[in-house]
């Protein structure tokens, strides 16, 4: 059964048989990527939000819709490559209203405006379950892989963390929070920013990028693994609400941020000390929050030590077809 495999090894198996039958080696990364005669490379991706897994009431259609665009732009932004068109086909079934229908819509197209990305078009088909499957493609001279880490490079994340934790706990675990933080923390799961602009000015200075959207602990372990490398981790930059809300409720602030969040579309990535002022200075400059987070090791260990906690970051948190890990 896929469920006691896990997203990871399902793409691994879809791996293996395209190198046995096909004669030819997938990447594994987030997007792929083809030379051009310009010596440019187009980068593609896809994606797919589904209502049984992406979407609860509370969301609305106008925020699935803009999520959509935004989990597809991500990705071909981290490998520093500016998105430029990007194409939709949808399952739909027939209880979904025409209201409904045109909010998804619009959620689509002002992403795309925010974004400077063209909607193209794409195809429809009935279905028994509400499906936006995502195309993009964009161009770059330099493609940001999700490994090229070395060792003391350091590592660095936008934004804060524990905002979509807390909400997961709200809608799936019914814990209740006062007013502004519910709001806040949904408001944040529902319509996330991305990084796209960021991404795409930081990628000269970048050994390696990767969006956040399966959880921080997954995404610190990916890159390790995927590096063969290891990391200490000694700074989580956790939203000041996380606390008040984890105060209220008895929850661990660092637990919570580290395992229970994913779809922030934060982003994650290597780089050599000599860039730090560069970096921080253009994040700071587009009104982004930017951390240094650790220091890759030639140790195969991903370890947080901020000298007064220290343990092991277990690769855990959500993955589909196992869900919550």
């Amino acid at each position: 059964m896929l469920s006691e495999l896990g997203e990871r090894k399902v793409i691994e198996i879809i791996h293996n048989i395209i190198e046995k039958r096909l004669d030819f080696k997938p990447d594994f990364d987030d997007s792929v990527f083809v030379k051009l005669p310009s010596s440019d490379y187009l980068v593609l991706h896809t994606d797919v939000l589904n209502e049984s897994t992406d979407f609860v009431e509370e969301m609305g259609f106008y925020n699935f819709g803009w999520k959509a665009v935004i989990s597809n732009l991500s990705d071909v932004a981290c490998k520093g490559a500016k998105p430029l068109g990007i194409l939709f086909s949808f399952s739909i079934p027939n209880k979904i209203n025409l209201d409904n229908f045109e909010k998804m819509v619009k959620g689509i197209c002002d992403a795309c405006k925010e974004n400077d990305v063209i909607y193209l078009g794409g195809d429809t088909s009935s279905s028994n379950e509400l499906s936006i499957a995502g195309f993009t493609f964009g161009i770059t001279k330099r493609i940001v892989k999700r490994k090229g880490a070395k060792v003391g490079d350091l590592v660095g994340v936008t934004g804060k963390f524990g905002l979509n934790s807390i909400a997961y706990e709200i809608l799936f675990k019914k814990i209740k929070s006062d007013e502004t933080i519910k709001d806040l923390s949904l408001a944040n799961l529902f319509k996330p920013k991305g990084r796209i602009k960021e991404a795409l000015m930081i990628s000269s200075f970048l050994n390696c990028c990767m969006d956040i959207s399966d959880g921080l602990a997954i995404s610190l372990n990916q890159l390790c693994e995927l590096n063969g490398l290891g990391a200490k981790i000694f700074n989580i930059p956790i939203h000041e609400k996380v606390y008040e809300f984890c105060e209220m409720n008895n929850l661990d602030p660092l637990e919570l941020s580290l395992y229970k969040g994913g779809e922030e579309y934060e982003i994650l990535f290597c780089f050599e000390e000599k860039y730090l002022e560069d970096i921080r200075n253009i994040l700071t400059s587009l009104g982004c929050e930017f951390n240094v987070i650790g220091k890759v090791t030639k140790e195969k260990k991903l370890i947080y030590d901020d000298g007064k906690r220290s343990f092991i970051i277990e690769n855990r948190g959500w993955e589909h077809f196992k869900k919550w890990l």
